[in-house]
């Protein structure tokens, strides 16, 4: 699904959003520094009413002084009440009457401090005379930056989820949402931050501004809770729910009510507790879904820690009586983990189905802002020079930024123990023997941890996502299998854009990889068939020939080469038969053997099990006959049995057979190794098996091969995976076998 906005770059609306957060921040800013400030650091008495304190250093240190008033060389002054200094007027005077009369008297101290020298008086006399002067940034306390920070992030993640979702109403009211905080927040940043004094009328307005925001925040993300993550009515209750806070908004600016309890606190309680039905219907919409669920999850753990707590410190204690304005700048931060939780879920959950376009932007975003951040704190705080300032920081961000990056996006996806696609890739080629589409099914398992694996019918017709993320379905491709992938890395993530781009390249390099291999396995095959052919057709009719002309002395080595022969061709030429068809066909071969020798043939061997079906290779095949000829050979040719007992078992996963008999004249402490004995070795070590030899009666050998049913090939020489029984003896390599 492509999520970028239609008809727009998203890097425009970026460049936009980005354009205007600086405005934001830049008019907040610009405003607060506007203000003459006199370069003090006041504090409130603890006595409601009683003079605002104010620091006088001294030799051996500093006291806090009382700060009575001020006044101008013109004759005017002013007394001074710890209560001018309040940083939410609203908690300190909930009526209008008192809030108004806060109001004036703002503005009359303002009035004072647009003198040239302004006198400070305490209650013994003049303290000092200072020049009111515009305020610095290094002037500006702690709280304006926290809450500037909140006011600018609410605007920026707002905007990102609308750029990339213009198109949902949900998106629209949480973009509103992020401009109520920004009112609110920022107006709050320069009013509550204030050094002594704003003009009445700038300071009705930001207060008027951190009313309207907190109203549209409110209204806005009820109107959320209506569209996100269902639809809960066809009823066009969002602009309606934003319509009524806003009204409200207005009625308190025009003093309808008769105070702020009334006109702010308790329509903002009501809606919170709207918020809260709206959750639980949300929730009982979604509580099956095992994706939206997911995501509305942790949007509400986000939604509802930030703003409930925010309530319970700041509203519902005012709502008691409680002057709460201190508490109100650095409860600000609980709307910045509203915000930041929102992110981590648009980052982990996909909320508003972002995905990775989100996360990139706001990675840009933090970027830029960090190296802003970093530029201003070294010139206002440590008065760096601004170009080595800029130095500075851009090495500082730059160093960081890709470990930073790359850490984040391992944490918010939960893709820290995901595979390389590439070793991925050479394990299932190094496995190819099991056929492409197991191999191919192993290195999807590996690779995605799907919960669920299953084949599709009819093939999509190309890689795509289904059930927002919940499954990635592959087509059908050359020897691979078209599948149905579900809930990946064990059901902690969703499937995504990259996870597509990632199986697509990858089911291209291994279908080629395989049909390659196939490509191999019939040229293989054809030369197979062509060197049977030229064996039976030269070779062996030159052996008939020599078998009618030769005496009756050669004849038999005659034969057993001409057996060989027909061996060989046959495994060349069948292209592998079933163990169960082995079987019958060695049966009968030994079975001639033995009457041949006038000796007695007991054949055991298992009548059903899953391991009789199992297709062997030519070369398997081949060695396994000649191994069960050799080990037969020797018995008959080195003994004078009477009795030969051949015995297949199946067992653990592994194919057993002995060759037991009488009549030998040398137990195997004394035999010595021939060719015969390198031969069994070889082919037995070829297949993967041991081999091992006993003698269970005086006068008796039983020869045992042990291999497992799926041989992995080794080299000759070393010992293969598969165990001996305990009673068994591995013997040394000088004494393996009947001699030869």
């Amino acid at each position: 699904m492509d999520l970028r906005p239609p008809h727009s770059a998203p890097a425009r609306w970026l460049a936009a959003l980005g354009a205007v957060a600086a405005a934001a921040a830049a008019a907040v800013l610009a405003l607060a520094l506007s203000q003459p400030s006199l370069g003090l650091e006041l504090g409130m008495a603890d006595t409601a009413g009683a003079p605002p304190l104010i620091p006088q250093r001294h030799q051996g240190g500093s006291v806090m002084a009382v700060l009575a008033g001020l006044g101008t060389a013109d004759g005017l002054r002013m007394e001074l009440r710890s209560d001018d200094l309040a940083p939410e007027p609203d908690t300190t005077f909930p009526a209008y009457v008192d809030y108004n009369r806060f109001l004036q008297r703002q503005g009359e101290i303002a009035a004072l401090l647009q003198a040239p020298e302004v006198t400070l008086y305490g209650t013994q006399g003049s303290l000092q005379t200072l020049a009111p002067a515009p305020r610095r940034l290094d002037q500006l306390p702690w709280q304006f930056w926290l809450q500037l920070i909140v006011s600018v992030a609410g605007l920026v993640v707002g905007g990102l989820v609308w750029i990339f979702r213009q198109q949902d109403q949900a998106s629209r009211y949480f973009a509103l949402t992020g401009v109520g905080l920004y009112l609110s927040a920022g107006s709050a940043a320069v009013y509550s931050t204030r050094e002594l004094a704003l003009a009445s009328e700038l300071f009705r307005a930001l207060h008027m501004a951190n009313g309207l925001g907190t109203m549209l925040f409110c209204g806005a993300f009820a109107a959320v809770l209506l569209h996100y993550p269902t639809r809960l009515t066809r009823l066009s209750l969002g602009p309606l729910l934003v319509s009524v806070y806003l009204l409200l908004s207005l009625a308190s600016a025009a003093q309808l009510f008769d105070g702020f309890d009334t006109a702010l606190r308790v329509p903002v309680l009501l809606g919170f507790l709207a918020t809260l039905g709206l959750a639980a219907w949300q929730w009982a919409r979604v509580r099956q879904d095992l994706v939206l669920r997911a995501a509305f999850q942790w949007f509400l753990f986000a939604w509802f820690v930030g703003s409930g707590l925010f309530l319970m410190l700041v509203f519902v204690p005012a709502l008691m009586g409680r002057d709460t304005g201190s508490a109100q700048a650095p409860s600000f931060a609980l709307f910045l983990l509203i915000y930041l939780g929102v992110a981590f879920g648009i980052a982990r959950y996909r909320l508003f189905d972002l995905g990775l376009w989100w996360f990139r932007a706001w990675v840009t975003v933090i970027s830029v802002g960090s190296l802003v951040a970093l530029d201003l704190a070294l010139i206002a705080v440590l008065h760096v020079d601004r170009a080595l300032a800029l130095t500075v920081s851009l090495l500082v961000i730059g160093t960081l930024y890709l470990p930073l990056h790359a850490w984040l996006w391992r944490r918010l996806t939960g893709n820290e123990q995901k595979r390389d696609p590439i070793a991925v890739m050479q394990d299932m080629v190094l496995s190819a023997h099991r056929g492409p589409a197991e191999a191919w099914s192993d290195t999807l398992r590996g690779l995605f941890q799907p919960l669920q694996m299953e084949r599709l019918s009819p093939s999509p017709p190309q890689h795509r996502l289904a059930d927002d993320g919940l499954t990635l379905e592959l087509p059908a491709d050359r020897l691979l299998p078209a599948l149905r992938l579900r809930y990946a890395d064990h059901g902690r993530r969703l499937f995504s854009p990259h996870d597509v781009q990632t199986v697509r390249t990858l089911q291209m390099l291994c279908g080629r990889i395989f049909a390659y291999g196939e490509a191999t396995r019939l040229g293989m095959e054809q030369e197979r068939q062509r060197i049977a052919r030229d064996m039976h057709d030269s070779l062996g009719g030159r052996l008939l020939t020599l078998l009618h002309l030769a005496p009756e002395t050669l004849q038999p080595q005659i034969r057993e080469a001409l057996d060989d022969m027909r061996l060989t061709v046959n495994c060349l030429s069948s292209g592998g038969a079933s163990l169960g068809e082995a079987l019958g066909q060695w049966r009968a071969e030994v079975d001639e053997r033995c009457d041949s020798a006038q000796v007695q043939l007991r054949w055991q061997q298992p009548e059903q099990g899953p391991g009789l079906d199992l297709q062997l290779e030519p070369e398997t095949l081949l060695h396994l006959q000649r191994l069960l000829r050799e080990l037969v050979s020797n018995a008959l040719r080195h003994a004078k049995p009477t009795v030969l007992q051949v015995r297949f078992m199946l067992s653990g996963g592994a194919l057993s057979f002995s060759v037991e008999n009488d009549g030998c004249r040398l137990p195997p402490s004394g035999w010595k190794s021939g060719v015969g004995l390198k031969s069994i070795r070889y082919r037995v070590e070829t297949l993967g098996g041991q081999v091992s030899c006993q003698e269970p009666l005086p006068g008796s050998v039983r020869q045992t091969c042990i291999l497992p049913l799926m041989p992995e090939p080794v080299e000759p020489g070393t010992s293969g995976p598969s165990a001996a029984p305990a009673d068994m003896v591995d013997l040394p390599k000088q004494a393996l076998g009947s001699p030869s």
